[in-house]
């Protein structure tokens, strides 16, 4: 019986490990220094982008585009949009002002530095969503302490939960078996 505590315990820990990592690697900010190809507004709703096969059945909003290319295939589509009062709390107002930024980068073809968080999954229209952007300085480096102090954290706090669910789950001799000779 406690083996399979132990094990169904450690399985939970592992699952809540993976869980907390992908929430820390969406949410956290990640930058990156890539060209600016183009830059677009379109009319989305809930469900992603008007298009023919994704007619507007829902209040629409403007969803502004930015297009990147790091590498010949290695080309990638952000979204800018605000991010208000809630969640996350980036308290991004100035998307319109973002995307002027970009236009202009764009034009004058120089290397931008890009602050974003999110994942891009093609299949379900889903895009990065970029905070911040400037021009990028020569020689800048794209590593960021704050987004590697918080996984270091979260990996400190599942090394401990770890532990102490080994120190709390290992094997230890019953008391009432002892032998009575």
């Amino acid at each position: 019986m406690r083996h399979k505590l132990r094990t169904f315990a450690f399985a939970l820990l592992a699952l809540v490990a993976l869980l907390g990592s992908a929430l820390l690697d969406y949410y956290l900010p990640e930058h990156s220094i890539t060209s600016i190809t183009g830059v677009e507004v379109k009319l989305a709703d809930k469900d992603g982008p008007i298009s023919r096969q994704n007619p507007a059945d829902q209040p629409v909003r403007d969803m502004y585009l930015i297009y990147t290319q790091h590498a010949i295939d290695d080309v990638r589509v952000y979204r800018n949009e605000d991010t208000g009062w809630g969640w996350p709390f980036y308290f991004k107002f100035d998307a319109s002002d973002v995307q002027a930024t970009a236009n202009a980068i764009a034009n004058a073809r120089q290397p931008a530095y890009l602050t974003s968080y999110g994942w891009r999954i093609n299949m379900l229209s889903l895009y990065p969503n970029v905070t911040a952007i400037r021009l990028a300085e020569a020689g800048e480096a794209t590593w960021s302490f704050f987004r590697w102090f918080w996984f270091a954290l979260w990996f400190t706090l599942l090394a401990a939960a770890g532990w102490g669910l080994y120190r709390v789950t290992r094997r230890q001799p019953d008391a009432t078996n002892k032998d009575m000779t």
